[in-house]
């Protein structure tokens, strides 16, 4: 587990999303979420302000606070300061407090991964309680669980898909479409904030980068080697 420092991870969530905060959480289902470079820090934030990356369990780590008490004293779940603390490609049961099912090098989804500002910023805590799908979010979990388990790009991108009908039927507007991207969902809580696109190869999210108000962004994991 990655020790506390001036500098951490920030996250995407592929699939599982609300299933982490206790009051929403369901037996069986799974969390799926992946800690994120560029890094952050309290001198340098290279991301946009409430952008459904974890910012807010970031920043509390960043002052030396505990994370997890940090998120559901705000009313949303433990996902975020969850990753960026275990660091990489991670799969969690849902449930009260988080529990590692698994954990995988993510070197696999490097070059693939892209995020676009959707314009606006967002705040998790005011859609806590919002109808929405939750037996679809279960199914989406379950799939992007195996999906890491295999390493399936592939499956991976039906689950993140799912997730991203669910928001649409939930009353998010439809992204934007973008060039070459085989799945998309909006990050975090939704309804603004930033959106994830995920491409076949660095040479496709290239294309989709000279055309978006895009970041790329890289998966991340803390090696024994880097401490």
């Amino acid at each position: 587990m990655m020790k506390k420092s001036f500098e951490v991870p920030l996250r995407v969530d592929f699939a599982g999303g609300w299933l982490d905060v206790p009051k929403l959480s369901k037996k069986g289902g799974y969390i799926v979420n992946c800690s994120i470079t560029p890094k952050v820090s309290l001198k340098n934030w290279p991301y946009e302000k409430s952008g459904g990356l974890g910012g807010s369990a970031a920043y509390a780590i960043l002052k030396m606070e505990n994370g997890i008490e940090s998120e559901l004293n705000l009313g949303v779940g433990w996902q975020d300061p969850a990753v960026i603390e275990e660091t990489g490609l991670c799969v969690w049961r849902s449930g009260k407090k988080p529990v590692l099912e698994l954990k995988i090098n993510p070197d696999w989804l490097a070059g693939k991964m892209l995020i676009v500002w959707t314009g606006n910023a967002h705040t998790t805590p005011n859609f806590v309680d919002g109808k929405r799908d939750y037996k679809g979010i279960v199914s989406a979990g379950k799939i992007a669980a195996q999906a890491v388990l295999k390493k399936d790009f592939k499956e991976l991108c039906r689950s993140i898909s799912m997730s991203y009908a669910i928001q649409l039927k939930e009353g998010m507007k439809e992204l934007l479409q973008v060039p070459k991207a085989k799945a998309k969902k909006y990050l975090g809580g939704g309804h603004g904030g930033y959106a994830l696109y995920l491409f076949n190869s660095a040479k496709d999210r290239a294309l989709a980068v000279s055309r978006t108000n895009s970041k790329i962004i890289e998966p991340y994991i803390e090696l024994k080697s880097d401490a």
